[in-house]
């Protein structure tokens, strides 16, 4: 993409007023998913209670267990719910004591990146809170806030394209670069190569690579 086309931006987030002669032509391009609000984001299940979670007393002194596999169920649930992304390989270990304010963690893998979860018993009769422990940044919202920045100050419509390995979602990337391309919406040989950045309150900034 020319320098014409895109001049040199001012330095700071590029939040760039929409030309005067009126606002440009909407993209024709890929759909965006309908989310809304801060791009980043973590999952809390909160208060849950799995029937079933407490299971026979198996260990000495008539110590109760959790049925551990309820809470992977609702780990793959919530995160699915929350991502758009079913995770793989949930795990929590077994043999947990029901314990009232007993913590214990779970893994799983999100588009092969590694994610983590801690849960607490809140009493002894399978009722616990699942907390993440990672924060999300949902590749669609930055590539929808680069459209609107780059758009507003190139006066042309465009079409942004995060290089993320294919991953929809990003895991614990705040701060961490990430290349995107943005091309004109009407020239799809006319585009530009900028480094977007999400800070720890969701916003989006970039500059031109």
């Amino acid at each position: 993409m020319t320098q014409q086309t895109y001049p040199t931006p001012p330095p700071g987030p590029q939040y760039g007023p929409p030309p005067a002669y009126g606002p440009p032509p909407v993209p024709q391009g890929r759909p965006r998913r309908g989310r809304t609000g801060i791009v980043v984001a973590s999952i809390v299940a909160g208060l849950v209670v799995l029937g079933g979670l407490v299971v026979g007393a198996v260990l000495l002194f008539g110590a109760k267990t959790l049925d551990t596999a309820d809470v992977e169920a609702e780990i793959s649930r919530v995160t699915a719910e929350e991502t758009g992304v079913a995770p793989e390989d949930v795990s929590c270990p077994t043999d947990v004591e029901a314990e009232s304010g007993g913590t214990f963690s779970c893994t799983a893998s999100l588009e092969d990146q590694p994610v983590s979860f801690t849960v607490r018993q809140t009493d002894d009769e399978g009722n616990v809170q699942i907390d993440g422990d990672n924060e999300f940044v949902y590749v669609d919202v930055v590539e929808a806030s680069l459209d609107e920045q780059v758009g507003a100050l190139a006066g042309v419509a465009v079409i942004s394209t995060c290089d993320t390995d294919g991953r929809s979602v990003l895991v614990d990337a705040v701060g961490t670069p990430i290349t995107c391309f943005v091309d004109n919406a009407a020239d799809a040989t006319d585009t530009v190569e900028v480094v977007a950045t999400v800070d720890e309150s969701g916003e989006v900034t970039y500059e031109f690579a």
